[in-house]
């Protein structure tokens, strides 16, 4: 149980590096008179972007096919749509992979968002967490120091979070007039704070 001769304090401590991975969030999207005719039109536009990504292996899920309406509210055929993630390991390629998607498929590319990763984030959190732990001696010694006494051995250790700044949309990218759209690799920063309680000697 903690007694009245301790210090409590929270340090914060902060590790970025140069993401390593790029992340896209894509949806193909074809449309057809029948179920049959918009399913048929998606499976062509799959596997031109499927064959404009050689070496890599896009991640599918989220099938789906609904009716389609005009403004008017009168169905006018179908819609089917596929989600797909890419994952490669160059974050500057943004731009020509969103290039080369749409000359293959067309109007059927829709990109849902991007992010900019570091694969191995492990190494960067011990990082964070070193600092945080020694901003938070730094602030106890002070304490301690004010107080007129010296700071004795920790008392209790509590993780109080980690967080990762939020991916990066494809909203936010720039859009250059010849080569397509053109994303400016950012550091990701990893942030850590932790709670530490240490004795008061003296």
């Amino acid at each position: 149980m903690e007694t009245d001769d301790t210090v409590v304090v929270l340090g914060t401590g902060r590790a970025s590096a140069a993401p390593d991975t790029l992340v896209l969030d894509l949806q193909l999207a074809a449309h057809g008179q029948t179920v049959a005719e918009a399913l048929a039109a998606l499976t062509r536009a799959s596997h031109a972007a499927h064959e404009a990504l050689p070496g890599t292996l896009p991640r599918t899920h989220g099938l789906g096919v609904h009716p389609r309406h005009d403004h008017q509210g009168r169905q006018v055929g179908h819609t089917a749509y596929q989600a797909l993630q890419l994952r490669v390991g160059d974050p500057s390629a943004a731009g020509e992979l969103v290039q080369r998607l749409g000359e293959a498929v067309g109007d059927a590319l829709g990109v849902n968002g991007l992010r900019q990763e570091v694969a191995e984030p492990a190494g960067l959190l011990r990082e964070a967490r070193e600092r945080a732990f020694e901003d938070a001696r730094e602030r106890a010694e002070q304490y301690a120091a004010l107080a007129g006494r010296e700071l004795g051995p920790v008392a209790r250790v509590r993780e109080a979070g980690t967080s990762v700044p939020g991916p990066q949309e494809a909203a936010d990218a720039r859009f250059a007039m010849a080569s397509g759209p053109v994303v400016d690799p950012a550091d990701q920063e990893l942030v850590a704070v932790v709670e530490v309680t240490w004795r008061l000697l003296g």
